[in-house]
């Protein structure tokens, strides 16, 4: 049993096809949850996480409390100052009268925060006001969630001599769910204490498990190990050949069934560990000894279990899960007479389990519909972390024991079916059904058309071109603006300054020039009166809060008066040049990211274009054809090139969508030269044509790495060498400028893609 059980894992594990798709799933995996941990303008890198997890470690609770509160104490007062400034800034006695409730409200907050918010030293493990304010606002409700355990137990405690008496929570119905409900309560949560509870940040935990994309490679994987383990000796008809020795029918499809358990248990702690090793360096895992319950998200959890426990329990649950999808996916491709017909069955189990899950309200009665199933299941956050009854004939039954119930029921499922099925040994082949496809092919005479469809379609590069391509492009679209007030303030003076130079937008610029010289008067006199003696320091600095709200500004006003300047000297156009800065990468830099998924894209897309050719050996015969095996080349190569070049286009145009929301995006007409940090540009052109130029330049660097992928694969003439060295050409040496080898940058294509961030 042992040795036939290690054969069925050897003949597919030890498949270099199966291994390599195994890899692939967990290279992407681990790139998705670094892709996923990158911050943008709003949220918080990893290494923030991971720098407060290691002031706070060795900290009392005591200590943390202190650390935590006085952080949220310290935002407020920043984000006090910030609503005061914002509301000075629409002026008029509207808003000076709203600004003087607000720092009413709170006496002394704004004098005490303002030169803190000014000078930026509340930014303690973030760079910008957005995501100090997040992250300190998410680590105070986990704190605060966590310190409030004991007073949580208490409230269970209290609840049934509390709500027994009100009718409404049965008190007048002993029998009744709600009574007994809370009964089940008081004794599931009867013997917890807060004793030991050490509360830690719970963002790798929480992000290591609820990784939808770890749970859809876990469920690939499982579709690739079943049908290498069934289908495919169906289609060869071994199973006639099997059957008729001493073991071959129960004893086989045993070991075959424990192959699968195993083949799911180490998938599933293979990607999971990844995410933990990954999320546990980036961010810090804490100590993992600690009650479950020191994890904010797990406050609710009835279980006496430690965080590691919780993890493996974890773990072990979703491979038991997949294991019991995979018996009946056996048991499918065991009656299947068509090679697609599991498939399809298995991703309906799966589309229904999916629609419950989402479509069943969790406070309704029929909840245990909502989590008694596949994807239910694979929430192992709520299946742990969480505490509930199901309502089942007026008694509540634990949704733990519940769900354990049913993935052992669906285990026994598919295991019996399996077993049934493959004794009974009535469909043990495939029936050959060839079925007329979408983009079949049909007979022609070009060229081109041809090789279009072998890279495309029977080259399988059409996939990967839309996967990236819809990838980059939401993310481009996806991605958040803030604009701060400040940014706002511009964006209204350069929306009115917009166009050549006039007599009223002089005045304009003038007036304001002349407003913030009045304010930074106004402090020097009140400094040299409190250097006098004449007022005290307290009322010095309250004098001074009201021009400290017009100075604020100034920052952003000078970036006017600097256009101002130069077009006073030089000639040109007014133009608010944000929204460019954006698209030019000059404000944000995206282009490193676009240009690492997009040469991933291209490896992935036009690795395979020689290897079909020389398996086969066609080389020989196409080289007698009229156009030769030259021709054939330089359209594969033309057509590589073009479909890099269309990838290039698709961040772009999402991206200026997107920039176009929040960011005006005027002056097509006017020169580049008009924009402040493109005024070194030696060629005066229209800021449209600066832009095109920009796209053709991107759309020619895809185009070479997809040239380079095209000689790379005439090269090797295989698949997995072509995209090993494919990779370590265009994929690496970005990666690794990314991390912070900056010399890699110089042997990448990212001074071609991204030279208008570099003027």
């Amino acid at each position: 049993m042992i040795r036939l059980t290690g054969f069925e894992l050897g003949k597919i594990w030890g498949r270099r096809s199966f291994l390599v798709s195994l890899l692939v799933l967990l290279s992407l995996n681990l790139f998705l949850a670094w892709f996923s941990g990158l911050p943008d303008e709003s949220s918080y890198s990893l290494s923030s996480y991971r720098a407060f997890q290691e002031e706070i470690e060795g900290m009392t609770e005591a200590e943390k409390a202190s650390l935590v509160t006085g952080m949220k104490e310290t935002m407020e007062g920043v984000c006090l100052v910030q609503e005061v400034l914002m509301v000075r800034r629409g002026g008029g006695e509207m808003g000076e009268e709203l600004a003087r409730q607000t720092m009413e409200s709170r006496p002394g907050v704004f004098e005490q925060y303002y030169g803190l918010y000014q000078s930026g030293g509340y930014l303690k493990l973030t760079d910008s006001f957005e995501r100090e304010e997040r992250l300190t606002e998410e680590l105070f409700g986990q704190w605060q969630k966590v310190a409030g355990y004991s007073d949580y137990l208490e409230s269970v405690r209290e609840t049934r001599s509390t709500l027994g008496s009100i009718s409404v929570f049965g008190g007048g119905k002993k029998d009744s769910f709600s009574s007994r409900n809370i009964r089940k309560s008081v004794s599931d949560y009867a013997g917890l204490t807060a004793e030991g509870i050490s509360w830690m940040p719970d963002l790798a935990v929480v992000r290591s498990l609820e990784n939808s994309w770890t749970d859809l490679f876990l469920l690939l994987s499982v579709f690739l190990f079943s049908g290498y383990l069934i289908l495919e000796e169906k289609g060869k008809g071994l199973f006639f050949i099997t059957r008729g020795t001493k073991h071959g029918i129960v004893r086989s499809i045993l070991c075959k069934l424990t192959a699968l358990l195993i083949h799911c248990m180490v998938m599933a702690f293979l990607l999971y560990g990844a995410n933990f090793a990954f999320f546990g360096s980036a961010a810090g895992l804490g100590d993992l000894d600690a009650p479950l319950q020191s994890l904010a998200s797990c406050t609710e959890s009835s279980l006496r279990i430690s965080i590691l426990q919780y993890i493996l329990l974890s773990i072990i649950t979703r491979g038991l899960v997949m294991f019991g999808f995979g018996s009946l996916l056996t048991a499918f491709c065991i009656r299947a007479e068509h090679l697609y017909a599991p498939y399809a069955g298995g991703i309906l189990l799966w589309g229904v389990s999916f629609l419950l899950y989402t479509a069943v309200p969790a406070a309704s009665r029929g909840s245990i519909f909502k989590y008694l199933n596949l994807a239910g299941l694979m929430r192992t956050e709520l299946l742990y972390g969480a505490y509930l009854n199901f309502d089942l004939l007026g008694y509540p039954v634990s949704r733990t024991a519940s769900s354990w119930m049913f993935f052992l029921l669906l285990m026994a499922a598919g295991v019996g079916g399996s077993v049934f099925l493959f004794a009974r040994g009535t469909h043990l082949g495939l029936k050959d059904g060839r079925n007329r496809s979408l983009f079949s092919f049909r007979p022609h005479a070009c060229l081109l058309r041809h090789e279009a469809y072998r890279i495309l379609v029977a080259g399988h590069a059409l996939l990967p071109l839309i996967l990236f391509a819809g990838f980059t492009g939401f993310r481009a679209w996806n991605h958040s603006y803030n604009p701060s007030v400040g940014e706002q303030y511009y964006q209204d003076i350069m929306c009115r300054l917009e166009g050549e130079l006039t007599e009223e937008k002089e005045r304009l610029i003038l007036s304001e020039q002349a407003r913030y010289q009045e304010a930074f008067d106004q402090i020097a006199l009140i400094d040299e009166r409190a250097a006098a003696g004449e007022i005290g320091e307290t009322a010095a600095e309250n004098l001074k809060s009201r021009w400290y709200a017009v100075t604020a500004f100034y920052p952003f006003f000078s970036r006017a008066l600097q256009q101002y300047e130069r077009i006073r000297e030089t000639g040109g156009c007014f133009v608010y040049d944000t929204g460019y800065l954006y698209l030019l990468g000059r404000r944000a830099d995206v282009f490193r990211i676009d240009l690492l998924l997009l040469s991933l894209g291209v490896v992935l897309a036009f690795g395979n274009i020689t290897a079909m050719e020389e398996r086969t050996a066609s080389w020989n015969l196409l080289g007698t054809t009229l156009g030769g095996k030259k021709a054939l080349l330089g359209n594969r190569v033309c057509l590589c090139m073009a479909g890099g070049a269309a990838l290039a286009l698709v961040p772009f145009i999402a991206r200026a969508a997107a920039v176009g929301r929040v960011f005006h995006l005027g002056g097509f007409a006017f020169s580049i030269q008009d924009i402040p940090c493109c005024g070194n540009v030696p060629v005066s052109m229209p800021i449209w044509c600066f832009l095109g130029l920009m796209v053709l330049s991107q759309a020619l660097t895809l185009a070479l790495a997809a040239l380079a992928v095209a000689l790379i694969s005439l090269w090797q003439k295989n698949t997995v060498r072509t995209c090993f060295a494919a990779v370590l050409l265009l994929v690496v040496p970005p990666l690794l400028d990314m991390m912070g080898f900056s010399f890699a940058g110089k042997f990448s294509l990212y001074p071609l893609y991204a030279w208008t961030a570099m003027l």
